[in-house]
């Protein structure tokens, strides 16, 4: 990096202690430029690995849904078995209460007391398979409606598996969409580096230097206002804030000197606007 882009680095540190202007320079103009490519190639590799995340969880899914369906047409063919057989049962019993009926009707021309004997047990006969047949139909219509029902959730489940296969193919996309982001951000990432001289090492750490300036002048600020033995204070501070001064004196001075240098190119700051 060239001591003009070094000194502009600089003053972002600077100007980070200081109250926000109105004006932006070139170097803030870098500085945000960085983070936002930072940023979106944090967000494109959460994309690009949640894509592969989410299309596992989609077929695990649409995977338990086909088992579900499949148990759901094996109720539904069992329904239909059961009505089939409670239909036929039903008959048995309307059978049963015709001979029954017959059985009444001959037992009424029979002589005393065989005649009698056989009339009541024909009634009692008639009486169950009334009941019996009764029950069957009952049985019938519950077992007809929980046939409707589980159509019903077959046809849910169709649709559930419809959308699973939406949400599978959106998932590709969404994968692919991130491996193209991914292409354009390091490209963007190299034009950035011929647009700002620097790389986003640099600047991500400028960036961090300058939210911690900003968090020493806050603290700083905070204990001079409330602590009231100040050379106290200043003397449990030296040891950290002697090397920091030392170090900014050091960075200043370099950017300076190179400003001063006659052989520094002059259009170099203006590097991150061209």
């Amino acid at each position: 990096m060239s001591a003009p882009r070094r000194r502009r680095w600089i003053d972002v540190l600077r100007r980070a202690a200081e109250p926000a202007s109105a004006t932006e320079t070139p170097a803030d103009i870098d500085t945000a430029l960085w983070s936002a490519h930072g940023e979106a190639q944090r967000a494109v590799t959460e994309a690009a690995e949640g894509a592969p995340r989410l299309m596992d969880a989609v077929t695990r899914q649409r995977a338990s849904v086909e088992g579900v369906s499949e148990r759901a047409g094996a109720m539904a063919a069992h329904a239909e078995g059961l009505t089939l057989a409670a239909t036929r049962v039903a008959d048995l019993f309307e059978r049963l209460s015709v001979i029954a009926l017959n059985a009444g009707l001959e037992g009424a021309r029979t002589p005393e007391p065989q005649g009698k004997a056989l009339l009541l047990v024909s009634e009692e006969i008639r009486t169950h398979a009334a009941r019996g047949a009764d029950a069957t139909r009952d049985l019938v219509a519950v077992v007809e409606e929980m046939a409707a029902e589980t159509s019903l959730l077959r046809g849910e489940l169709t649709s559930v598996l419809m959308a699973a296969d939406e949400t599978g193919g959106s998932a590709r996309t969404l994968g692919e969409a991130a491996v193209r982001a991914g292409v354009a951000l390091v490209d963007v990432e190299k034009h950035l580096r011929r647009a700002t001289g620097i790389d986003p090492e640099v600047a991500r750490a400028v960036a961090l230097a300058a939210e911690h300036a900003r968090g020493l002048l806050s603290a700083l600020s905070t204990l001079r206002a409330t602590t009231p033995a100040r050379p106290l204070l200043l003397g449990a501070l030296r040891p950290v804030l002697a090397p920091l001064s030392r170090l900014l004196g050091e960075l200043g001075d370099e950017g300076r000197a190179g400003e001063a240098s006659p052989g520094s190119p002059q259009g170099d700051d203006g590097g991150a606007s061209s």
